[in-house]
């Protein structure tokens, strides 16, 4: 089989397979190539209301109305009962030291959904991106999964060829994306030179889906440790459970199974033993995670816990002449602030109105310049933003106050109409950059000065007074005592 076509898309994952299916609507002839096959294991399943407004404003500009159902849990349930999903009303948080048990005052809840029918979800992702590629396919874009391929460039084409299913093929265009994430296969092609020793955060994980967790408000209950200010369910959200060196993320699924995984903030060449040795050593360590996991059972991925090395990537550039990178691509941090759906979103957006506008090439390449270096600009935001949390440690008080300038970027630009328009999380606006670098400084001076209750009264009251442009939430306030019910979206 040879093929001319319009575009050329490594990856079938989320990011791959929306883009493949906006441009395939319209009307672009598009082929999308994967060397596994769907479904397949993946993390980074939690969508939050940015997430969710992206996808709406995609589904109805580009007329696709089989998306909305996936833009909140009420008709995501109702609409695809088999795409397994869970209910996610917001962020939980919970301090712990080792050795030692839970502490009532070491608690922070904030909302992002007022009620579960419009709430935000977690996404089985095998089941999600198994979906998406399927419409993609409906909406006429060329598929080859399985594939064994090169990739090579003649002029000012690309060409990618092999085999899959026994079908041999030979695609050819003048537009590659690539979204094969910390594969980055294009990028490797083009030799694009990596800065990941720019970034700050250095953090490794271990990770699975387990049956029989049982619950944090049970563990709470137990411990007869009131849960009527809660503005939510506690296990109804992105649950974090804030360690001395790192933290752990719980995401609930409707079947009740549990995404759960160790983000641990040290040098990833670390000597340890193997995966299932260290989330035993994690578990022992804290006896409310311990008791949590008694009779768990890990049911995925089928080859048991995952260990990563460190998680960090970024290229020094994410587009060029006849080609561009998804921002799982381009960069990954840490799954801390549920930002990597929202963001892929944000660059498949981005790139599809490149894509589809009309123009000189010189126009193109002065716009793929531009979705370069916002989105490298962008993924150096999150990684200031998640690197604040882990210097905060082991104090849960600085951790959750550094979380508040996440929470006043997101949540403005979640209660702003079009507020989606503008670049992920402020990263475009010099005076937020600039409130970050000065709070990371006054961090350091908390965490000189013993990180004590009068270190972080002080940075609070500073935290307070600079996030008030973009705090639309009552973020910090006083009299919430870490239970912020303001915050949840507007429906």
């Amino acid at each position: 089989m040879n093929k001319e076509v319009d575009l050329l898309i490594l990856g079938s994952g989320f990011g791959g397979s929306l883009l493949s299916l906006l441009l395939a609507r319209q009307g672009l002839r598009v082929a999308v190539i994967d060397r596994a096959v769907h479904p397949r294991f993946t993390i980074g399943e939690s969508s939050t209301p940015l997430a969710d407004a992206t996808l709406k404003e995609l589904a109805q500009r580009y007329d696709l109305p089989e998306l909305m159902p996936l833009t909140a849990f009420g008709p995501w349930r109702r609409r695809h009962p088999e795409l397994m999903c869970g209910l996610k009303r917001g962020f939980s948080y919970f301090g712990h030291s080792p050795n030692a048990e839970f502490s009532p005052a070491d608690q922070l809840l904030v909302a992002a959904s007022s009620d579960d029918e419009h709430s935000d979800t977690h996404w089985l992702r095998s089941d999600v991106d198994a979906w998406l590629f399927e419409r993609a396919a409906d909406r006429g874009a060329m598929q080859f999964e399985g594939a064994s391929y090169r990739l090579s460039r003649e002029d000012s084409q690309w060409l990618v060829a092999g085999e899959a299913s026994g079908v041999k093929f030979s695609l050819r265009a003048p537009m590659i994306v690539d979204a094969t994430g910390a594969a980055g296969e294009v990028l490797r092609y083009l030799k694009i030179a990596s800065q990941t020793h720019r970034l700050k955060t250095n953090s490794w994980a271990v990770y699975g889906h387990f049956e029989n967790v049982t619950s944090v408000a049970e563990m709470l209950d137990r411990r007869q440790i009131d849960r009527r200010r809660h503005p939510f369910g506690c296990d109804d959200a992105a649950v974090h459970h804030v360690l001395d060196d790192g933290w752990m993320w719980q995401l609930r699924f409707c079947d009740d199974s549990v995404s759960a995984g160790f983000a641990i903030g040290q040098p990833a060449d670390t000597p340890k033993p193997n995966a299932d040795g260290i989330w035993r050593q994690r578990l022992d360590r804290f006896p409310f995670l311990r008791q949590q996991f008694a009779a768990a059972r890990i049911v995925a991925p089928a080859g048991g816990l995952q260990m990563t090395s460190r998680m960090q990537r970024l290229t020094s550039l994410a587009a060029g002449p006849g080609w561009a990178a998804l921002p799982n691509t381009a960069g990954f941090i840490d799954p801390l602030h549920s930002t990597g759906l929202a963001h892929t979103m944000f660059g498949v957006r981005r790139l599809a109105e490149i894509l589809l506008q009309t123009g000189t090439s010189n126009q193109l390449l002065a716009e793929l310049g531009n979705y370069s270096s916002t989105l490298i600009d962008e993924l150096r935001l999150v990684d200031q933003l998640v690197e604040g949390c882990y210097a905060g440690l082991p104090s849960f008080r600085l951790w959750s106050a550094w979380c508040m300038l996440y929470f006043a970027a997101v949540t403005s630009m979640e209660q702003s109409p079009g507020g989606g328009v503008a670049a992920f999380l402020h990263a475009d606006e010099l005076r937020f950059l600039t409130v970050v670098g000065e709070a990371r400084g006054e961090l350091q001076r908390a965490s000189d000065a013993g990180r004590g209750p009068a270190a972080c009264d002080r940075f609070e009251d500073r935290l307070r007074q600079v996030i008030a442009p973009w705090n639309r939430g009552g973020l910090l306030d006083r009299e919430c005592n870490g239970m912020y019910a303001r915050t949840a979206k507007p429906v």
